[in-house]
């Protein structure tokens, strides 16, 4: 099927019934699919946090270093990283988000995924980096504009904002402008915040100087590359821009685990 027919329904709802096309748009964002669990690595251990958040730890002593996944993603995705930072002496922590792996709930947004790292954080006491891939790298940003204490971080193929990733999607679907506005308007009400105002250029304002690494590949087919410029202009941050990884792939590449692991353990300036 081709782009434009993929669109046809979207387009149609949007015309026929503006806010009926918004409400699915809302639940599509909202609702991550549900996969059939596979097992934990075996050098993992499972981990759940107070307040019902799971997640998978590599490494019982040193200075934490807590990760969190994109959308639909996993804590798992997080070992051959812990591969190399538990030898450096750090103990790894990657979090299952709400509504995802082993954590409670059944949807979430980028609001709630910055409100586990806090959560999570403020259980482990001020933590030495925080490591988020996609949507969990741009819910690192907003973590720590909203008080996260975190020596250095590391955002890897983070979109610069939740009204980008909302147009892009209602371009996905197809969305005609007045069933976009509504789809804005309907995400404003569940986040709390408007779209617009979840951008990096805003957010930057409230960072503490921390030191920042974005990591992002040049031929991401699902956050521009742009994105990464736009974090790194933002911040102040060290950029590392791959070739060929795409969006998931980055996260095993031996060379980039290698230089996020240099840049987490790098001594401060």
């Amino acid at each position: 099927m081709n782009a434009a027919l993929a669109r046809l329904p979207g387009r149609l709802l949007g015309h026929l019934a503006p806010a009926a096309a918004a409400a699915l748009a809302r639940y599509l964002v909202t609702h991550p699919l549900r996969r059939s669990r596979r097992p934990d690595p075996p050098d993992a251990e499972p981990v759940t946090f107070r307040f019902g958040l799971a997640g998978l730890r590599w490494g019982r002593e040193g200075p934490p270093v807590l990760a969190l996944h994109g959308w639909e993603g996993r804590a798992a995705q997080f070992r051959d990283l812990a591969a190399r930072l538990v030898p450096m002496g750090y103990r790894v922590l990657a979090l299952d988000a709400p509504a995802h792996g082993r954590s409670p709930g059944r949807d979430a947004d980028p609001v709630v995924f910055a409100d586990a790292l806090l959560e999570a954080a403020a259980e482990l006491g001020p933590v030495h980096a925080v490591i988020g891939h996609s949507m969990g790298g741009a819910s690192t940003l907003l973590a720590l504009s909203r008080g996260l204490d975190s020596a250095r971080a590391v955002t890897i193929a983070a979109p610069a904002s939740l009204a980008g990733v909302l147009a892009r999607m209602s371009r996905h679907l197809g969305l005609p402008e007045p069933a976009r506005r509504r789809f804005f308007e309907a995400m404003h009400r569940r986040t709390g915040v408007a779209p617009e105002q979840l951008d990096v250029d805003l957010l930057a304002a409230g960072l503490a100087p921390t030191p920042v690494l974005v990591v992002h590949d040049r031929e991401d087919p699902v956050i521009p590359f742009d994105d990464a410029r736009r974090i790194a202009a933002a911040t102040g941050a060290q950029l590392l821009a791959t070739r060929g990884l795409g969006h998931r792939a980055v996260l095993k590449d031996a060379g980039v685990l290698q230089r996020i692991a240099g840049f987490v353990a790098a001594p401060a300036a």
